[in-house]
This record gives C-alpha cells, sequence and structure tokens, in this order.
C-alpha cells in the first residue's frame, strides 16, 4: 500500500470515529426531547423568626398539715401543654411551709417567665365515731289524785337508763295540774327528740261493796215480815 492509500485509510477510520462519537453525544439529547418530561416541584414552607407565647393555667393546691407535696409539674398545670414545653419547666415550692396551716405561693419557670399559683395547708380533719342515736319508749302514767307527781325519770320509761343518759335527758311535766282529774301530757327531751306520753290523774272516791247493800236490804225485808205476823197476831188476840 502505497503513502496516498494510507493517508485515506487512516482519514476514513477517523472520519467513522468522529461521527459515531458526536452521534452517541446527540442521540441522548434528541431522546430526551421527544420524551415526555414529568417536573415535581417540592415547596418547603419555612416560619423564620415567629415565636409562639405560652401561658400556663396553674391550679389552687389544697393539702392537710404533714402531707408533702407532689414533685410533679404536671400536677399543677391546669390544661395539657406539650412536651418540649414541659420539659423546660422548673417547679418552685420553697415557700411552701405543710408545716403550718396557711395560704402560700408557688412559682413555676418558663425560661425567662414566672406563673405563680397557690396552695392551701389545712387542718388535719380529725372524724368523729359516728354517734347511733338511740331512742326511747315512754310508760302510760297513772296516779290517784292527790299523789306526788312522780319524778324519776326511770317511772317514765321502759328501757333501763344509765347516769349519763338521765343527765341528758330534760322530763317536762308542766302541762299536769296535779289538783285536777283528767288526761295530761308529759315531755321528755333526748337525743335532740322530743317524745310525748300519756299521764292521766283519777278522782280516789270510796267503793261500795254490793254484799252490804244486799245485807241492808235483807234486814229490811225481815223487819217488814216482823210487822206483818205481829199485826196477825195482833188481830188474832183481838177475835
Amino acid at each position: 500500500m502505497d503513502g496516498k492509500t494510507r493517508m485515506i485509510t487512516v482519514a476514513t477510520f477517523t472520519f467513522l470515529g468522529i461521527y459515531s462519537i458526536t452521534c452517541g453525544a446527540i442521540y441522548p439529547k434528541y431522546q430526551e426531547a421527544r420524551t415526555p418530561k414529568t417536573s415535581f416541584l417540592l415547596i418547603e414552607q419555612k416560619q423564620i423568626g415567629i415565636k409562639k407565647e405560652v401561658s400556663l393555667k396553674l391550679k389552687e393546691i389544697t393539702t392537710e398539715v404533714n402531707i408533702p407535696l407532689s414533685v410533679k409539674i404536671i400536677d399543677y398545670l391546669e390544661g395539657d401543654v406539650s412536651s418540649e414545653v414541659l420539659a423546660e419547666l422548673k417547679l418552685d415550692t420553697s415557700e411552701v411551709n405543710v408545716q403550718q396551716p396557711g395560704e402560700y405561693t408557688y412559682k413555676i419557670y418558663y425560661k425567662k417567665k414566672v406563673f405563680k399559683g397557690k396552695v392551701i395547708v389545712k387542718e388535719k380533719e380529725i372524724k368523729e365515731p359516728e354517734v347511733i342515736q338511740q331512742t326511747i319508749t315512754l310508760r302510760p302514767i297513772t296516779i290517784k289524785l292527790g299523789e306526788l307527781i312522780p319524778t324519776d325519770l326511770s317511772v317514765y320509761i321502759i328501757e333501763p337508763l344509765t347516769d349519763e343518759m338521765k343527765i341528758n335527758m330534760k322530763l317536762d311535766l308542766s302541762q299536769i295540774d296535779p289538783n285536777r282529774p283528767g288526761e295530761y301530757t308529759y315531755t321528755i327531751w333526748y337525743n335532740g327528740a322530743y317524745y310525748q306520753g300519756q299521764f292521766t290523774i283519777v278522782e280516789d272516791k270510796p267503793i261500795v261493796s254490793g254484799g252490804t247493800q244486799e245485807s241492808n236490804q235483807g234486814t229490811g225485808e225481815q223487819k217488814g215480815g216482823n210487822s206483818e205476823e205481829s199485826s196477825e197476831n195482833n188481830g188474832t188476840n183481838t177475835q
């Protein structure tokens, strides 16, 4: 092969190489131009410089003497707060004296803000034992005119009485007239209640037995019979 032919061959291959490279670079752009392209636009909104104000509403705490206060901040908050805010809160109960009754102030700090609440410490309540109210039953009382009206409570009440019960009782006989026969009412006050009973005064009259009256009648009849016999005898004697 002579020099001229060699140059033509080299030039031909060089051209083909350049052409292939050019086609390889142009074809993807050609395909991209023919293929529909879908674009996604992501929009991110950012709030810069906007701070949300935090306002806390605190509870009024009521407790009794010598009962320790809770150390949980959430027990002092009225309503819900976010976990981020809760993590930054600080509780201060140093001004509260649970050993002395009174009203105190507690504080909750959030960053540079201070929120104040009230603690009321009361005396410990002592529950009195439940008292069973005992009732009483009254007797009807009857006495004779001229007799003394009894004042012993045991006479008027059926249930057995202790000295303590008698001390807490009050007998009222003011409605009774001891000089006049009749039916009256007496009153006993006990355990905050009034009880009323019947009180009767009867007149004491002499009782005449039927045997005595019959005996007197028999005597009269007997006397009458003797009179008739005497008259008959007198008549006989007259004849």
